[in-house]
């Protein structure tokens, strides 16, 4: 009788211990990483696997950079899967403070880096425009931006 009990607990417990939460896995790993979920706004530039939104604001950006002017940006950057990736500007009017944070992306490691760079560089070809920090202060993908034409 008493090995009737200890199977049927643990059998309970097996049963209990296996259940499946309805809980996404980016939500998941969001909340393992302690990330607040990422909530559009109007004022960000986007670019959706090229797809650019916004871009007219970061040029702006740009001209008040050129004219030593202080602004601020938001450049969200969506992963293959369609996770956001979000690299915020800062320009002070000296140099250019680049906060970048992957903690959404489900499959890479999820950090928040920050550097100071000089300056942005504007590389145009006949295929595209590359939107890239020049004169960080540590190693980073420093590439922000790319038209195509």
């Amino acid at each position: 009788m008493k090995t009737i009990k200890v199977r049927v607990v643990l059998l309970l417990v097996l049963m209990v211990g296996c259940q499946t939460t309805e809980t996404s896995p980016i939500k998941m790993k969001q909340a393992q990483k302690n990330v607040q979920e990422y909530i559009p706004s109007s004022a960000d530039v986007v670019d959706k696997h090229g797809e650019i939104n916004n871009i007219q604001r970061f040029i702006e950006f740009l001209d008040k950079v050129k004219l030593g002017q202080k602004d601020n940006i938001r450049v969200v950057k969506y992963t293959t899967e369609g996770d956001p990736m979000l690299q915020d500007l800062e320009y002070d009017g000296k140099v250019i403070k680049s906060t970048t944070d992957t903690r959404r992306d489900q499959f890479g490691v999820g950090s928040i880096n920050t550097t100071t760079c000089a300056s942005i560089e504007v590389i145009e070809t006949s295929e595209r425009t590359d939107y890239i920090l020049e004169g960080c202060e540590t190693i980073i993908d420093n590439t922000i931006l790319v038209t195509w034409k």
